[in-house]
């Protein structure tokens, strides 16, 4: 024997839906064939995320390259940030050795010493 819907809707709380207890298929199920329209508004939303994060790290990046100039790790706080985007948008990447980062983060430091150094060289390339 069924239970009417109205009964069913206490027993199931939020889940519930007229489909689900009327023995239907639910709204969110998709038949072979058709088009779902939820899989492509999350993806569109999911991408929108991605490129909203992407966005405001480059307006931070820029405003600490701004901030910056002049200091001694003028190439070393924007390399930091990216790895660290890198690591947080990418979890597999933990998966590989450290020595990735650290090259790129010695390199970025060598990079302000020399900079410290010798500052008349920067501005000789420009």
């Amino acid at each position: 024997m069924k239970l009417p819907v109205l009964w069913m809707t206490p027993l199931f709380g939020f889940i519930s839906t007229p489909a689900i207890a009327a023995g239907g298929d639910p709204r969110w199920w998709v038949a072979p064939g058709q088009t779902d329209d939820y899989a492509w508004v999350g993806l569109i939303i999911f991408f929108l995320i991605i490129l909203l994060v992407a966005h405001l790290y480059a307006r931070f990046d820029r405003y600490t390259e701004h901030k910056a100039t002049g200091t001694p790790l003028r190439t070393t706080i924007p390399v930091m940030l990216t790895v660290a985007l890198a690591y947080e948008l990418m979890p597999a990447l933990g998966h590989f050795s450290i020595l990735l980062p650290g090259a790129l983060l010695l390199t970025a430091i060598a990079r302000d010493f020399m900079l410290w150094w010798r500052p008349l060289d920067e501005e000789a390339v420009r």
